[in-house]
């Protein structure tokens, strides 16, 4: 189930990173702002936020094939339509409708679902999973370039909708919803264990239950803060690089160095939680983000751009497998999908601001530093509410 769901998170990964390479070619074609293109991705983060409840619920319920396969039709579906793109309105309903329906199709319940699969070593196994998630980030930019520069850019959005529909759909019908609707026990079982949460017979907190916990509403804003300044690295990072003289194709890899530095996280991010527990290493993770930006904002030196990357990369490579790993110590599994939903309407908010606000300030003044001043204070807001959350207790605690 993990290599399963770690190879769809590799074909997923075109629909995240790639939208900053079209960035630049879109707007020398047609001359639409960096801010107009961009609110391509404010539609998909709200439609997406506002679908994901729904999803995360029907997958609880019938298990991830039915909507991981929509997620593979819907990005296939996106991708051969957007060599079709001629208006600014095409971008917003390919972009932000279609293929904002078809992420929130697939990030949720594949990561619920592997949550379920392990009692022991969880993090671990999210971290391997999602780490094809980094394998894609590090292939697809490049990639998505070189097919820009050698064929065009709407070739190469109909190479990337071939390659969705001919990994995605077929190995999503292989997917299954739990270790025990198929005879079989989770990873690291144990009836006696503490850690035991048996997702049908001890299910944890539903999602009513820990909306109503103040664990729910310091993890939501966290989310918000985090993912706010990663939405903007994703849409913007290589046309600053562009910017500042970074030749295209190595412009483009500056998410691989990313996705790159990121796997090194992913798989290591297990056997420290373990260790120190999840909440401690979310608090690393985010300290690592505001020295990442620090590097971004304060130096004057041009190698420390790319020490930022993989630093940051170190950063997000950690937060991600705990982003399904802490709220499962603080919630339980039972209805995890769906609170994880309901966590995802606070990165849906930024998700949906920060890119188009990102660009605004660029087609306003010429210079995303601005924007970097304001991704560092949403690292150091984030790491003094990762300390905050370290208070609560596992499922049991205070509210």
């Amino acid at each position: 189930m993990v290599i399963l769901s770690a190879v769809i998170f590799a074909v997923m990964a075109a629909r995240f990173y790639t939208f900053g390479v079209f960035l630049l070619p879109l707007s020398e074609e047609f001359h639409w702002s960096r801010g107009s293109i961009s609110l391509a991705i404010s539609a998909a983060s709200i439609v997406g936020g506002l679908l994901s409840i729904f999803i995360a619920q029907l997958s609880d319920r019938y298990g991830p094939r039915l909507v991981v396969t929509i997620a593979g039709t819907l990005h296939t579906i996106g991708f051969l339509l957007a060599t079709r793109i001629t208006r600014l309105w095409h971008l917003y309903l390919i972009w932000g409708f279609i293929m904002g329906i078809g992420s929130a199709c697939g990030y949720v319940p594949l990561m619920s679902t592997i949550a379920r699969w392990f009692e022991a070593r969880r993090t671990t196994a999210i971290g391997i999973t999602i780490a094809g998630f980094a394998l894609g980030a590090i292939s697809w930019p490049p990639l998505t370039q070189w097919f820009i520069s050698t064929l065009d850019w709407r070739r190469a959005f109909l190479i990337l909708g071939i390659v969705s529909g001919l990994v995605m759909i077929p190995l999503a019908q292989l997917l299954k919803s739990t270790p025990e609707s198929i005879k079989l026990k989770p990873f690291g079982y144990s009836p006696s264990s503490p850690l035991n949460i048996n997702w049908s017979d001890n299910p944890g907190l539903s999602l009513n239950q820990a909306v109503k916990t103040g664990r729910f509403w310091l993890w939501g804003p966290i989310t918000f803060c985090f993912f706010t300044s990663l939405n903007i690295l994703y849409v913007h990072i290589v046309a600053h690089a562009r910017d500042i003289g970074i030749p295209p194709i190595i412009a483009a890899s500056t998410l691989s160095i990313i996705a790159g530095s990121s796997i090194l996280a992913r798989l290591t991010i297990g056997a420290i939680s373990d260790k120190v527990g999840t909440r401690t290493a979310l608090s690393g993770a985010l300290a690592l983000s505001v020295i990442a930006f620090s590097f971004l904002v304060f130096s004057p030196w041009h190698w420390t751009f790319y020490l930022f990357l993989v630093v940051f990369g170190l950063s997000y490579g950690s937060v991600v497998p705990l982003e399904t790993a802490v709220p499962a110590g603080l919630f339980g599994t039972a209805s995890l999908g769906a609170i994880m939903a309901a966590v995802g309407l606070f990165p849906m908010i930024g998700g949906a601001a920060g890119p188009p606000v990102a660009g605004t300030i660029f087609d306003r003044t010429g210079a995303y530093q601005p924007t970097f001043i304001i991704c560092l204070g949403l690292s150091l807001a984030a790491l003094v509410l990762s300390i905050l959350l370290s208070r609560f207790k596992e499922k049991e605690g205070a509210v």
